[in-house]
This record gives structure tokens, C-alpha cells and sequence, in this order.
């Protein structure tokens, strides 16, 4: 046993995440268009921590939001294979994620229509990119893991001050604690 800063005893805390009272679990994202939906519950909230387990089914994600002391998130690939991530304080995560474009070969190619050798060369270097994201993606389905319900542990610390920021659901919000919506 140890002592927290006031001087009280404290002792080890075991939660069946599943048999938390009323209150302490609900459903985030009902109200939202759209897959965002995921069971949540309070498996430890105090001055120190406060631990979210949730529950995501194939298909569903969260919205964009990031945190301002930081998140550990961890979840599992599978049965056996624990993914551990850090979310630096203020980090947007979640959410559909946007791809940037980068400038390809044929906008390049465009750019120098003058120069006939470099035009072809570059159509090569395009078609090699395209071969290259069709491998990524197939290389991608190969080691996915198959649909199945996912189980997140989120851990906040103080001041445990959620940013909800997503350009899907608007307007940007602030909470603290749990995050009920």
C-alpha cells in the first residue's frame, strides 16, 4: 500500500469494465451522421487518471478531437499483439483522416512539356508510383486483421480536457472528464 498526497492509504483497484454502474457507461456518437459510434466505460476516474475502456465495431470510428495533458491509448491487433499509443497533448487524432496529395509525376510532366526525354521519364516514374500504391494497398489487406469488435483502453490526465475538432461535426468543442455525447 501506498500513501496519495493528502496522506491516505491507498490500495490496488481491480474493475470488470462490464459491470460498472449506471452512469459510468453509455454510447458516444449516436447523435452523429454516419459510423462514430462506440460503447464507452468508466473503468477509473480520480485526481490522477482517468481510464476509458471502449468498444468499436467494424466499420465505426471515432471524430477528430485531441487532449491537452496527451492520451495513451492502447488496444489490441489480436488476441495477443498489444498496439500502444501516445497522443502528445494538443495532437488531433481520430476521425476520418485527410490525405494530402502530393504533386505526381504527370503535373510535373505538364510543367515540362518542353523537355521530351524528361516528359517520358517522368510517365515512367508515374506509372512505378501507381505500382507502388497497388502494392502498399494489396500489401495492406494481407496483413489486416480480420473485422471484428475492437477493445481501446484511453488514458487522460489532468486536467483531462478533451478538444473536439472535426470538420464533420461541427462546432469545435471543449470537455471535461468524460466525454459524453
Amino acid at each position: 500500500m501506498s500513501k496519495d498526497s493528502k496522506g491516505t492509504t491507498e490500495k490496488a483497484i481491480r474493475v470488470n469494465p462490464y459491470a460498472v454502474p449506471e452512469g459510468q457507461h453509455g454510447w458516444r456518437g449516436l447523435g452523429l451522421h454516419g459510423n462514430h459510434k462506440r460503447k464507452w466505460y468508466t473503468v477509473l476516474q480520480n485526481e490522477h487518471v482517468l481510464v476509458t475502456a471502449l468498444i468499436t465495431l467494424p466499420g465505426e470510428t471515432s471524430v477528430r478531437h485531441s487532449h491537452e495533458s496527451g492520451e495513451l491509448s492502447i488496444h489490441y491487433v489480436d488476441k495477443f499483439q498489444p498496439f500502444v499509443t501516445w497522443h502528445p497533448g494538443g495532437e488531433l487524432h481520430g476521425g476520418a483522416q485527410e490525405q494530402k496529395q502530393p504533386q505526381t509525376a504527370d503535373v510535373v510532366a505538364e510543367l515540362m512539356s518542353d523537355h521530351p526525354d524528361v516528359k517520358k521519364l517522368l510517365e515512367h516514374v508515374s506509372h512505378l508510383e501507381q505500382d507502388i500504391k497497388r502494392l502498399e494497398k494489396t500489401l495492406q489487406q494481407l496483413v489486416k486483421p480480420d473485422p471484428a469488435p475492437r477493445l481501446l483502453i484511453d488514458i487522460l490526465f489532468p486536467p483531462f480536457k478533451t478538444i473536439i475538432d472535426d470538420p464533420h461535426f461541427p462546432p469545435k468543442r471543449t470537455v471535461t472528464g468524460q466525454w459524453y455525447d
